[in-house]
């Protein structure tokens, strides 16, 4: 993908756990109004079988019998030759011009670009909301994450506070501390900029990390952050 006159590699991974959306994303993705140069279905466990899926939308299949849980996606990337990662939440469906929108947004902020954001510290929502809406700076970004390749060595180069929760916050947080990377909710000028044309819609369901994830081990994710000197936006 061409942005100001400079070629970037782009790869997407898609995450599959247990939910039945991965059709819907894979029929977006390879309607978008870039060209892909790797598509990649990131599968923990063998809840669904998609198989069929894989044959025929012709992706890149990385299966693991052991549960990565949500860092092992990110890692897929050391071994592809992309400028620009995409990480995808199983609960989003992207609008046609996702992709483009958020490669622009990252490439021309130099910053971490997501699908949400929040402040830390139980700071509130940033945007929650996925629809049309204006690009907002926050601690934490979630949902999708749109980064530079070389900001993963940060991410992988400290080791988290816990593996069960928070690759959000590990991937932003490191970025900012080793990196003076920020992290912002992309702007979404229409529809088909959005990472998520439901608007949200599938993400309560039975299999949402965040009924699962206790509050207080995400504080202490924030706190072990703030003790290393990350500087928060506050309230």
């Amino acid at each position: 993908m061409l942005v100001n006159n400079v070629e970037y590699s782009v790869g997407v991974v898609l995450t599959q756990w247990k939910r039945p959306h991965l059709e819907k994303q894979l029929r977006q993705i390879i309607n978008q109004t870039i060209k892909i140069d790797y598509v990649i279905v990131f599968q923990n466990e063998k809840h669904v079988d998609i198989s069929d899926l894989i044959k025929k939308y012709n992706v890149i299949h990385v299966h693991s019998s052991y549960n990565t849980k949500y860092f092992g996606r990110f890692s897929y990337f050391f071994t592809i030759p992309v400028d620009i990662c995409i990480v995808m939440d199983d609960d989003i469906i992207p609008g046609t011009n996702c992709i483009k929108n958020y490669v622009e947004q990252c490439v021309n902020k130099n910053a971490i670009i997501g699908g949400n954001g929040r402040r830390a510290l139980n700071g509130g929502g940033v945007s929650t909301e996925t629809g049309v809406r204006p690009s907002k700076i926050a601690d934490f970004v979630g949902h999708m994450w749109c980064f530079k390749k070389d900001w993963l060595y940060f991410m992988f180069g400290t080791k988290p506070y816990t593996y069960d929760t928070s690759e959000d916050m590990h991937l932003c947080y490191s970025s900012k501390f080793f990196g003076s990377i920020d992290s912002y909710v992309a702007e979404h000028k229409t529809k088909e900029d959005c990472c998520d044309i439901t608007n949200n819609r599938l993400a309560s369901d039975s299999v949402a990390s965040f009924t699962k994830t206790p509050r207080s081990l995400r504080n202490s994710v924030e706190e072990y952050w703030q003790k290393k000197g990350v500087k928060f936006l506050g309230k």
